[in-house]
């Protein structure tokens, strides 16, 4: 949760370095473009705006949280982005242009990274929504679905579905429903 300004501008310069570190990084050169980078870090700027006047209270910030609320819904219409406000840590990474769906109770920890079609859902109203913990690699065409819990620095497999929870530390998940494989070596740490 964004509940300052400073936090807000630490989001956003963590996520800006992520999206724009190649080549001196210009944002002005990927908007010139529209990269792919670039029309991912907008949807993001958005979230993370929305989340920062989610959380004020006064006439001017709930304008504005209905304002970037507004915005981040248009964009995510656009790329096939559903992404809640408050459900995600800073540093998040999304590799592509691909269905993202998280459910507004859903938890995900910092330094995350997401490639397309990946759901973090629930099993039906009123269960419980799962909770990943930080430096979490999700792979193509992966589901984290139900009451379960996932480790921090965990590596879910493309297409693995986990519906089991996850406490080892750093470990590989893989399969159908997903299995965990103990010999993972984590990532460092992004921002």
């Amino acid at each position: 949760m964004i509940r300052s300004r400073a936090e807000l501008k630490e989001y956003l310069a963590c996520e800006r370095a992520l999206y724009f570190r190649e080549k001196g990084g210009s944002v002005f050169a990927a908007r010139l473009m529209r990269s792919k980078m670039y029309r991912i870090w907008q949807y993001l700027w958005a979230l993370r705006h929305a989340e920062y006047y989610k959380m004020r209270s006064g006439p001017f910030s709930r304008a504005a949280f209905v304002w970037y609320h507004r915005r981040k819904n248009m964009l995510g219409a656009r790329l096939g982005f559903e992404i809640p406000e408050n459900c995600v840590g800073k540093g998040l990474l999304i590799y592509h242009i691909a269905p993202i769906v998280i459910n507004e109770d859903a938890r995900i920890g910092e330094d995350c990274r997401i490639t397309g079609n990946f759901c973090a859902g629930n099993t039906g109203p009123g269960t419980a929504s799962p909770i990943l913990g930080d430096r979490i690699m999700a792979g193509w065409g992966s589901c984290v679905i139900g009451d379960v819990y996932v480790a921090d620095d965990v590596a879910i497999g493309a297409g693995c579905v986990v519906t089991r929870s996850v406490k080892q530390q750093g470990a590989r998940v893989v399969g159908v429903p997903g299995q965990a494989l103990p010999d993972h070596k984590p990532g460092g740490n992004a921002c």
